[in-house]
């Protein structure tokens, strides 16, 4: 990369096209979740690396981007659409692969590893409840990562990934209620990253609880990524700016030994650092994004596979655990892609449902 290359950049506005890095990234996204859970199953979390610096593991690292990107391409999803044609664009992203993932590792668990019957593990009140609590994901509601008598783990731990999807799920409502009543305005939405920052700060320090830890830090990524939609016009995304905020994370790595400094530095970078390296590199690097997104696939299916290899016996340490885990996990989320979740993508909105609420305003570019 030559020196004019480093000074010059382009908008954020300028990148159209699915011609990207989104792909890879949320697959090492996921793939630092199937890392993080190799440690945190085995008992073993505070040998995680990223943990060890950070104090937060490499998997949570991965969440956080997951939700700066989706804060970025839902509020894009939103941005020319009607709130029904929105709804049913969040609604085929996350339930139909869902509602499979879960049948599926429910009957493979009842089948083959439960210590029940398969008769009266199905007809069980906690495997019922963890099929209606997964298929909803509903606010108030929740998701339920646990499923006694299935893979004799400690505390029936199932999967434990699915916790966030409540909070995803309650950020694309946030954005719907915003849009739909003020238009995304800049201010707006830096002023709801703003209060989740507050709610984050506040509970650490103990003065006031505004919310939950992670619905504020979630709130922070998912906006943030919205803001940087919003203001696409204007930001610029710049080789020498990225290599600088990560420069920034590993001097304060070096000159301070305070994991909270190191994690609110890092957290402070990401969405800027991200952006970047979804939009900018090109080349040979591209490719990978005619794979498809197997991410979603990863995130759903890796935890219960990671626990199955863990209760049989078949892997006693984290590293062995990762890798066996990868290679049974990857091509399940590429059959779900493949088979499920790109042809279900295209699913038109049904024509009962395709009426329109009133316009709100457009969200600004600059």
């Amino acid at each position: 990369m030559m020196i004019r290359d480093l000074l010059s950049g382009s908008k954020v506005g300028d990148f159209h096209g699915r011609d990207n890095n989104f792909n890879l990234i949320r697959f090492l996204a996921a793939t630092s979740v199937i890392w993080t859970h190799a440690f945190g199953l085995l008992q073993q979390t505070s040998r995680e690396p990223v943990y060890h610096a950070f104090g937060i593991g490499a998997g949570d690292l991965g969440v956080d981007v997951f939700f700066v990107l989706s804060g970025y391409l839902v509020s894009k999803s939103w941005d020319g659409k009607t709130l029904t044609e929105f709804g049913w664009a969040r609604f085929l992203r996350i339930y139909p692969r869902l509602w499979v993932s879960i049948l599926v590792t429910v009957v493979v668990a009842g089948l083959f590893f439960t210590d029940l019957s398969a008769g009266r593990f199905f007809l069980n009140q906690s495997t019922i409840t963890y099929l209606l609590h997964n298929a909803t994901i509903l606010p108030k509601f929740g998701a339920q990562l646990t499923l006694p008598h299935a893979l004799r783990y400690r505390n029936d731990d199932f999967n434990v990934p699915l916790w966030t999807l409540p909070y995803e799920l309650q950020m694309y409502v946030l954005l719907a209620l915003f849009g739909i009543s003020f238009g995304l305005r800049a201010r707006l939405v830096a002023s709801v990253a703003a209060f989740g920052v507050l709610g984050v700060l506040f509970d650490k320090i103990g003065l006031v609880h505004l919310m939950d830890v992670n619905r504020g830090r979630f709130l922070y990524l998912f906006f943030v990524g919205s803001l940087i939609y919003v203001l696409r016009g204007r930001i610029v995304l710049r080789a020498w700016i990225a290599g600088c905020a990560v420069g920034l994370v590993l001097a304060v790595g070096i000159l301070t030994k305070s994991q909270i400094v190191r994690q609110a530095t890092l957290l402070l970078v990401l969405p800027y650092v991200l952006l970047w390296c979804a939009l900018v590199p090109a080349g040979w690097i591209r490719q990978w994004n005619k794979l498809g997104d197997y991410s979603y696939g990863m995130y759903i299916y890796g935890c219960p596979i990671q626990i199955a290899l863990i209760s049989t016996g078949v892997v006693a340490t984290a590293g062995g655990d990762f890798l066996l885990s990868m290679l049974i996990t990857v091509p399940i989320a590429a059959l779900s892609w493949h088979l499920l979740e790109k042809r279900v993508l295209h699913v038109r909105l049904p024509a009962f449902l395709a009426f329109e609420f009133p316009k709100r305003a457009p969200a600004p570019t600059d």
